[in-house]
């Protein structure tokens, strides 16, 4: 039988959103114009840098703010904004050494709805399954930026440690992870509808289960 394919719920970003995610991040974009120093944007990339991203205005930034501040095109400054935060996430996965200079080095990786993200970084300590973790900068990445630490692990190879840790979005409510696990575990509920079910589909599928055990 085939499985009807269910609506997709991916997360798209304003250009504004983009532009507070980087700004949160601002030693990523001073490592961005270092490693990339002849993309277009780089110009206006420098002015962000030296102007602390706008952020001593005590007003709302808006593009076209930014453009008449840059002496520059209003799109061609949406352009540039998008292809920054890009450039940024695709400079992590190719070099992420450069993202895990302090600290504990990890990759994170997350999940809310059906959209995903994957980013080096590093941490003053590791975090315990189930512990609150917030990441403004993937918000445009992820449509949000409170997640929930699902599971921390930890790899050994050669003379290398690798440390991944799984965050979910959202608040985290402990009786329907407790609740999802027992019913993997009995086989009321197939591995395969996590990711073929939304969350909510799979909710009701536990309610049920739970007023019949």
């Amino acid at each position: 039988m085939r499985i009807k394919e269910r609506v997709r719920i991916i997360h798209h970003p304003s250009t504004q959103e983009i532009f507070t995610c980087i700004a949160s991040m601002p030693q990523w974009s001073r490592l961005l114009f270092q490693q990339r120093p002849h993309k277009p944007y780089n110009d206006f990339l420098k002015w962000l840098i030296n102007t602390n991203f706008l952020k001593e205005k005590n007003e709302r930034i808006t593009i076209k703010m930014m453009a008449a501040g840059f002496k520059g095109d209003a799109t061609k400054v949406t352009k540039w904004i998008h292809a920054i935060y890009d450039d940024i996430l695709e400079l992590n996965d190719e070099q992420p050494q450069l993202f895990q200079t302090a600290g504990i080095p990890v990759s994170l990786t997350m999940k809310y709805d059906d959209n995903y993200c994957y980013v080096n970084s590093s941490l003053p300590v590791l975090p315990r399954e189930y512990e609150s973790f917030r990441f403004p900068f993937v918000k445009a990445k992820m449509g949000i930026e409170h997640f929930w630490v699902k599971n921390v692990s930890q790899m050994i190879e050669a003379d290398t440690t690798q440390i991944t840790i799984s965050l979910y979005g959202g608040e985290l409510n402990r009786f329907r992870e407790f609740a999802l696990d027992k019913a993997l575990f009995q086989g009321w509920i197939h591995f395969m509808d996590i990711y073929q079910k939304h969350p909510l589909e799979i909710d009701k599928e536990l309610q049920d289960l739970n007023r019949h055990t």
